[in-house]
């Protein structure tokens, strides 16, 4: 089948309250195929429907071929490749939501990519996903109608990784626990993290071992994933209450406004006010 693609622009009710497609399609390359990208500001699911292929996540290559999923968050380091015989088709939905930092963790734990292998040919995921693709295309279909889809998705893949077993990076061993705890550190406790050296201490590695284990495990330095943290909290406030882009910045956890103007410039290509013009916007 042909590569399509719809492009979504949610509305600021959808970005305020609601999950909401981006980007939804149909990806069928003729050949061998390599694309990398290091960051991009939200959830990407993808279910292989044809062929062979490897997708990497952080800085470890999966393995995937038919009938695979895999759900992944796009903030971290991540690539796409096939090989000139057999490349795989995927179809697939780029999306983001108000309380995805916050709902995230409850379905899928501190993994930030889950792989489920092998589903069932016309599995309740699979039509999901096409519906929501659907509805993109839809001028009609309404954000509210499309939110419920994506909800519904997300809760059937959570249902499909209890039922099948599926671990984060399958195939390629267990999460360090040393990372693993220092990490769920980082997710508890971004806001008031004062130094690498606190998470190192946390992790019991020294401080150079444990950067250099966590940027080979994860793709981002612990520093990095820390601000990645604080500027997703960020956008939460600046979407979601009337403070101050001053305010925002200090109970994001930065310790001064330059600070944070620098990370969310760096991170989001766009100024915490421009951001929070843009959620405004018709």
């Amino acid at each position: 089948m042909e590569t399509f693609q719809h492009v979504n622009t949610p509305g600021e009710f959808a970005r305020n309250r609601l999950l909401y497609g981006l980007i939804g399609g149909r990806d069928a390359p003729k050949g061998a195929f390599l694309y990398t990208r290091d960051y991009y500001p939200a959830y990407e699911i993808m279910l292989v429907t044809k062929g062979q292929g490897a997708f990497k996540h952080a800085n470890r290559w999966i393995d995937v071929v038919e009938g695979d999923c895999v759900l992944h968050d796009m903030r971290l380091p991540h690539a796409y490749r096939t090989e000139d015989q057999d490349p795989f088709e995927m179809d697939y939905l780029v999306f983001d939501g108000a309380d995805m930092e916050h709902y995230w963790p409850k379905l899928f734990g501190g993994a930030s990519c889950v792989v489920l292998q092998a589903l069932p040919r016309a599995n309740p995921a699979q039509r999901l996903l096409a519906e929501l693709i659907g509805a993109m295309a839809d001028d009609a279909a309404s954000e509210l109608a499309q939110s419920v889809l994506l909800y519904e998705l997300l809760l059937e893949v959570c249902r499909l990784k209890q039922e099948l077993g599926a671990s984060p990076q399958a195939g390629h061993g267990a999460e360090p626990e040393a990372l693993k705890r220092a990490k769920a550190h980082i997710d508890a406790h971004y806001l008031d993290v004062e130094d690498v050296a606190e998470l190192a201490s946390v992790a019991a590695l020294s401080l150079y071992h444990f950067i250099r284990q966590f940027k080979k495990q994860y793709g981002v330095t612990p520093k990095e994933y820390v601000l990645l943290k604080r500027v997703r909290h960020a956008k939460r406030l600046l979407a979601n209450t009337s403070l101050s882009v001053g305010e925002t910045g200090q109970r994001s956890g930065f310790s001064s406004y330059n600070a944070f103007l620098h990370a969310f410039l760096r991170i989001e290509k766009a100024s915490p006010r421009d951001f929070r013009k843009s959620l405004r916007r018709s």
